[in-house]
Formats: C-alpha cells, sequence, structure tokens
C-alpha cells in the first residue's frame, strides 16, 4: 500500500506537469526571473526526468558520470512540443523502477540522496523526487506567472482536472 501511494504521489505530479504544459509559449521559454536561476526551457528539461533519474538513483544505483552526461545530453532534446511526450516516458520509467521494489525495501533498504545524506528508501521518495518535483513544478508556473501569464490560475497548479486523470 506505501508502495501505490508513493507511485500515485509521483504520476500525481506528472499529471499537474501535463496540465501546465499546453499553456507554455515559445516566449516563455528564456525566461528567468533572475540571473542564475533556471529558464523556464532549463525547468521543463530537468522536469522531464527528475523522477525516473533519482528513482534510478536509489533504487539501481548505477550512474556514473557517462550515464549523467547522458541524461544531460538528452534532457537538451527536448522541445515544448516534445514535453508531454518526456513526461509520459518518465512515468513510464518510474513505474518500472517501482516495480523493481518492495513494500520491505521502502521500509527498510537504507540509501544516500545525492547530497549524500542517508535515509530510507521510501522517505527518500518522498523527500527527493516527490517534494522536488512538486518545487520544480511551481517554480515553473511562477516563472509563467512572473513572464506575464496572468489568465493562468492556481486551478492550473494544484488542481488535477478530471481530462487529466492517469
Amino acid at each position: 500500500m506505501y508502495k501505490q501511494h508513493l507511485l500515485e504521489n509521483i504520476e500525481r505530479e506528472i499529471v499537474l506537469l501535463k496540465q501546465i504544459a499546453p499553456l507554455i509559449e515559445e516566449r516563455d521559454l528564456a525566461f528567468r526571473p533572475y540571473e542564475k536561476a533556471r529558464s523556464t526551457e532549463e525547468l521543463m528539461q530537468y522536469l522531464s526526468g527528475l523522477g525516473a533519474v533519482m528513482l534510478r538513483w536509489m533504487i539501481k544505483n548505477d550512474l556514473t558520470p557517462e550515464a549523467w552526461e547522458k541524461i544531460r545530453a538528452y534532457r537538451k532534446t527536448m522541445t515544448i512540443a516534445t514535453f508531454p511526450e518526456r513526461l509520459d516516458e518518465q512515468l513510464e520509467q518510474v513505474r518500472a523502477y517501482m516495480n523493481e521494489i518492495t513494500e520491505e525495501d521502502l521500509l527498510t533498504k537504507e540509501v544516500a540522496l545525492p547530497s549524500k545524506e542517508k535515509m530510507i528508501l521510501g522517505k527518500a521518495i518522498i523527500n527527493a523526487p516527490i517534494k522536488w518535483m512538486a518545487a520544480y513544478r511551481l517554480q515553473l508556473f511562477v516563472n509563467l506567472k512572473m513572464n506575464g501569464r496572468d489568465a493562468i490560475g492556481t486551478r492550473e497548479a494544484w488542481t488535477v482536472l478530471e481530462a487529466e486523470q492517469v
């Protein structure tokens, strides 16, 4: 049940991102709220694989420098048109990684986050992919709002619309 709960939370983040995706326009891509912040396009690239990559980090623990370079290069090929497809691809990967673990793993397996902080896998999934996806999804939303997209409201950021259910 715990595993299903975690998976449903990641699925919800992806559904919410897919709701925001059609609202993004070319004029939004280069926007960044300040110099060192990610641009809207960079946020989209990051969000297009964040959940799956973090699960791979925790479950497979096989991310070599070469693998990271491939991930970064693949992210850079994402476009505004392919963002929804990448989110679907990520969801498939997330489901596959979640199928590799057990309820017992979630409660007992210790993993290290990229920051080297150690915690039990279930807690790590909440504190890394789920929270990070929510935080960066909201940053994407705020970028759109700050770029003059006044018609976009809180509903698009937080409420799963019936047509978008997984």
